[in-house]
């Protein structure tokens, strides 16, 4: 097996910043909330985002305070999601008093 297959391979093994290429999650990451790992939703300015749910994103910088305010989730706050490299926003991390995760604009990652 050659090495370029190996690189190949390991990048495949992540979603990444469709921006900068950085490595956000794993695939094995993905999950289900509210039944469902992909959702769609609208903010209080009318934006649509297609969010998938994760329990991690390795590649994410957390900011902002925590709220509750226009939660998608019931019961969760959250905070803003931005790649750690260049700063683009890609989603939310959610936190309840029993579980967290991050939901991640789908449109803004690479396979």
């Amino acid at each position: 097996m050659s090495s370029d297959n190996s690189e190949e391979d390991e990048k495949q093994r992540f979603f990444r910043c469709a921006v900068c290429q950085h490595p956000i999650t794993r695939p094995e990451d993905r999950i289900c909330v509210n039944e469902q790992h992909q959702h769609v939703f609208a903010n209080p300015h009318g934006y649509i985002f297609n969010i998938g749910c994760f329990t991690a994103a390795q590649g994410c910088l957390m900011a902002g305070d925590e709220t509750r305010f226009f939660s998608w989730f019931p019961g969760y706050s959250w905070r803003y999601a931005h790649c750690e490299q260049c700063l683009t926003h890609l989603g939310w991390m959610f936190r309840s008093q029993e579980f967290q995760f991050v939901g991640l604009i789908l449109d803004k990652l690479q396979v």
